[in-house]
């Protein structure tokens, strides 16, 4: 993929997929910043890139916080003067807490919305205005079939994955003009470190949806991450991979 000599922000870089949207891009050719709240996780991956001959920048971020993210992306133009790719893999449910809507409350809510939608707005936020400056930009979401086909026990979770389409959709129709792509990607179970942890039965009912009959592996994601990121995709802009392992066949 031609990411070669382009800078890339990964939310979330530090485990799952996007460490190995990290590790990938910079495999590429690209120097990353590795963004998460886990600054050791995220340190370690910037190590093993460095290790490997590439560049990288590790950067403990709350990405549900503005300031924050305006910080972030100070931080990595100052260390490498330009930003072409913003990853925002940051997110995710929190298992502890499903349930069904008539007993939900506002702070779950408020969990879900603030990390999935707002962390990706902030992030987008705190870099649209160099990339439409420079008129160059690749701007990758990552959703869920959560948010395609709805999800019960988990609707606060659902309606913010369904928020990053369609601010996908809306900010791809925004940046066309100044030459910037945005795109999401909706998984289905993925086998993240978090998502392996939790109880077998559970994770075989989901894998029973599943067509594949298996979840996807992170790397699988971070595959339609990148290439969504590199100058193949470039007439691809407001589009919604769907990574599920034939999962929304079922709806």
């Amino acid at each position: 993929m031609n990411v070669k000599g382009w800078v890339a922000i990964v939310t979330g870089g530090a485990s799952g997929i996007g460490r190995e949207t990290a590790s990938r891009l910079a495999r590429e050719g690209a120097k990353v910043a590795i963004v998460d709240l886990n600054i050791d996780g995220a340190n370690k991956v910037a190590e093993e890139i460095r290790a490997l001959g590439g560049e990288a920048l590790a950067l403990r971020t709350d990405i549900t916080n503005l300031d924050e993210a305006h910080k972030m992306a100070k931080a990595v133009l100052d260390k490498f003067g330009q930003v072409d790719i913003l990853a925002n893999i940051a997110g995710g449910a929190f298992p502890s807490k499903m349930g069904s809507f008539a007993q939900s409350n506002r702070e779950t809510w408020d969990l879900n919305i603030n990390l999935n939608l707002f962390g990706t707005f902030n992030c987008t936020r705190a870099v649209v205005n160099h990339m439409m400056e420079r008129k160059k930009g690749k701007i990758i979401n990552i959703a869920s079939v959560a948010g395609i086909v709805g999800q019960a026990t988990t609707a606060d979770y659902a309606a913010a994955k369904g928020g990053i389409i369609a601010f996908t959709k809306s900010m791809a129709k925004e940046l066309a003009p100044y030459g910037i792509n945005v795109n999401c990607v909706s998984p289905a179970m993925t086998g993240t470190e978090r998502v392996r942890s939790m109880p077998k039965d559970f994770l075989q009912k989901q894998i029973d949806y599943i067509h594949l009959h298996r979840y996807g592996e992170p790397e699988e994601i971070a595959n339609v991450v990148v290439f969504l990121a590199s100058d193949e995709a470039s007439f691809v802009t407001g589009a919604n991979y769907v990574a599920d392992g034939g999962i929304t066949l079922s709806y």
